[in-house]
């Protein structure tokens, strides 16, 4: 361990959530991971309407991850009550039907070391392809967002590089090549996707920008609020930080504002910080 590393990272395993949280406001990266507090503030105006869509959402990723550990189509379609949730499953069936194989690996976790550090990701699922490309996809059941938003945001970094370090058992116990690792986020709004692929330069910037984030992380000795004061609109810890009382409209919501741990996505499965 550094000498100037918190030894509250002595055994922290990093998520793509927690550096995220990090790089939008320090502040609340040390309260959510560090301190572990809890704080009983409502997130959104709409509360309800954040709940339903939340719950849209778990009941999604519980579908797809059945589907993929072989409970077939037919048995699971008449299940679905929710209007918007069937629409979501009819574009899922057409869009895997043609884009992955039998054999997928859902809700699969991976760590892989980097530096000094862990570093772990939690995929709704990953399969390998007839080609030998290894394929991850991302399921999201928020509105669809922008290309260039989620090429900077942690989770694409993170994703692939965990993969390329800690995925060769998918590959006969050798690296996967960079070039063979493609990364989707699904859209269950429009059934679009957004693609992102990879060489061994664009992963060694993942691991360089990664590497500075965490060595900047653990030798901190204060973690500052952001900056940006209107991400705290959505953020629970706005009372606590003196950011305003009143949670924001979800209908003025812009991307940047979003921090992590709410999840417009409505369906982020909640990641462990060790």
């Amino acid at each position: 361990m550094p000498d100037n590393q918190d030894s509250r990272f002595d055994e922290f395993v990093f998520s793509q959530s927690a550096l995220q949280d990090y790089a939008d406001c320090p502040r609340r990266f040390e309260l959510q991971y560090l301190l572990d507090v809890r704080w009983p503030a409502q997130e959104t105006a709409q509360a309800l309407q954040y709940e339903a869509g939340q719950q849209q959402g778990q009941a999604f990723h519980h579908l797809a991850h059945q589907h993929a550990l072989g409970v077939p189509a037919e048995a699971l379609t008449p299940t679905i009550t929710d209007d918007e949730l069937r629409v979501w499953w009819q574009r899922y069936l057409h869009w895997q039907a043609a884009n992955l194989p039998d054999e997928r690996y859902p809700e699969l976790t991976l760590t892989a070391s980097i530096g000094e550090w862990m570093l772990m990701a939690k995929y709704d699922v990953v399969a390998k392809l007839t080609d030998e490309t290894v394929l991850i996809v991302d399921w999201k059941t928020g509105r669809p967002q922008k290309r260039d938003w989620l090429a900077n945001r942690m989770q694409t970094l993170v994703y692939p590089f965990v993969l390329a370090k800690a995925g060769d058992w998918l590959n006969g116990n050798q690296p996967i090549s960079p070039e063979r690792i493609r990364f989707v986020y699904w859209f269950a709004e429009t059934g679009e996707t957004v693609e992102f692929l990879h060489t061994a330069d664009t992963l060694q910037q993942a691991e360089t920008r990664l590497t500075s984030l965490l060595q900047e992380i653990t030798a901190s000795s204060r973690f500052e609020l952001t900056t940006v004061e209107r991400r705290c609109r959505f953020c629970a810890y706005r009372s606590l930080c003196e950011r305003g009382e009143m949670p924001g409209d979800l209908d003025e919501l812009e991307d940047e504002e979003l921090p992590d741990g709410f999840s417009l996505d409505l369906d982020e499965i909640e990641e462990v910080s060790f």
